[in-house]
């Protein structure tokens, strides 16, 4: 199993590759160890969406924390956690079936760390256009005084696939 962690860590940021140490060992460095914790970090935040773990999203959103989505609407921490909160059914339409992460490519920048990648999601029922979409995003990390990775702010780009904006330009 831990092969296989190992093995998604530098599939998923090959940043996250060890460096030669002066005796000539493989050893990473705090940059690539951040690196993958942030990879790893990312499937979790869009697991705990699914499963709607509300107290594991609450300790990993910063106090600022703020999500953009591809439409232009900003949802504040205290709405994207009362979101996730509230009651949903299991067959409730738009529920959340999966999201899942790839081309993830971190950049660690001592205590900030820039994440980008793609969430293939999946819901059930609701907005034929909603049902199965993919987003390109961009993250901002920043270490807390604790030292674990908190996230701080969430875009979708333009260039994800879903329903048009209805917002005219």
């Amino acid at each position: 199993m831990l092969r296989w962690a190992i093995l998604s860590i530098v599939v998923l940021c090959p940043s996250a590759a060890a460096t030669q140490s002066p005796a000539g060992g493989a050893v990473p460095s705090q940059a690539s160890a951040d690196s993958a914790v942030i990879a790893l970090l990312e499937q979790r935040i869009e697991d705990a969406l699914v499963s709607r773990d509300a107290a594991f999203l609450d300790s990993v959103y910063a106090a600022s924390f703020r999500f953009k989505h591809s439409t232009g609407t900003v949802e504040t921490r205290e709405q994207r956690l009362s979101n996730v909160r509230r009651p949903m059914p299991a067959n409730a339409p738009g529920r959340f079936i999966a999201r899942i992460v790839d081309s993830v490519e971190v950049e660690v920048h001592r205590d900030v760390a820039l994440s980008t990648g793609r969430i293939h999601v999946r819901r059930d029922g609701g907005d034929p256009r909603w049902q199965n979409y993919t987003i390109r995003y961009v993250r901002i990390y920043a270490k807390s005084p604790l030292g674990t990775w908190q996230l701080v702010t969430h875009h979708s780009t333009n260039d994800s696939q879903g329903p048009p904006s209805p917002v005219k330009r």
